[in-house]
């Protein structure tokens, strides 16, 4: 998986992830935009084809050619990014923030659980006036609810109601560690049913 971006690696090669490792990209993800925020820096233009892929499922976050610090004079209200990721606020031209980062990374949990291209049916220019409009993406009933809730809140209208990345990054940890548990715990019991075999074949 290391090399390339997100947004290749997904829709190119038709990858369908484990929820562990959705966890674990995302997680990355949501950390790195945790720090850029933390640091008065707004992406805006944060989508799959600007995360980067290394060892390990390390995530880096690329393309900063849009990149804002908060503390610039000014509202911004310029429509900046691209429309399949793009929050409303943004496309109405409306003054936005970093909760503007927050929709867009929805979107690329999304496409994490889908390993679909957001509104495929639609032309950008059509998804953008959709969104416009209340439209969302269709999350799969079979993901994880805490994961499907977290979506919906952090592509909510209301940029004001939407999660901070620590908050974010909080909640994906928590939905993580179980499951990391379980895995540990089945792959303890393998290795006990592997000796008892070795044993009974002396």
């Amino acid at each position: 998986m290391a090399g390339g971006n997100l947004y290749d690696f997904l829709h190119k090669h038709n990858n369908a992830l484990e929820l562990s490792l959705i966890l674990r990209i995302a997680i990355g993800i949501s950390k790195g935009m945790d720090y850029l925020h933390q640091n008065n820096i707004i992406h805006r233009d944060l989508k799959s084809a600007n995360l980067l892929i290394g060892n390990g499922q390390i995530v880096k976050i690329a393309d900063f050619g849009v990149s804002r610090q908060r503390s610039q004079e000014g509202d911004m209200t310029a429509e900046t990014g691209t429309y399949r990721w793009m929050a409303p606020e943004v496309i109405n031209h409306k003054p936005y923030d970093h909760k503007a980062d927050v929709f867009s990374f929805a979107i690329v949990l999304w496409e994490l659980v889908t390993s679909k291209v957001p509104y495929e049916n639609l032309t950008p220019l059509q998804a953008a006036l959709s969104v416009r409009q209340g439209l969302r993406l269709v999350i799969p009933s079979g993901v994880h609810p805490r994961l499907s809730k977290l979506i919906q809140r952090c592509w909510g209208e209301n940029p004001h109601t939407r999660p901070v990345f620590s908050e974010i990054t909080a909640e994906l940890e928590d939905i993580l560690r179980p499951i990391q548990v379980a895995s540990r715990s089945k792959g303890s019991h393998r290795h006990i049913k592997q000796k008892i075999q070795m044993k009974s074949q002396r």
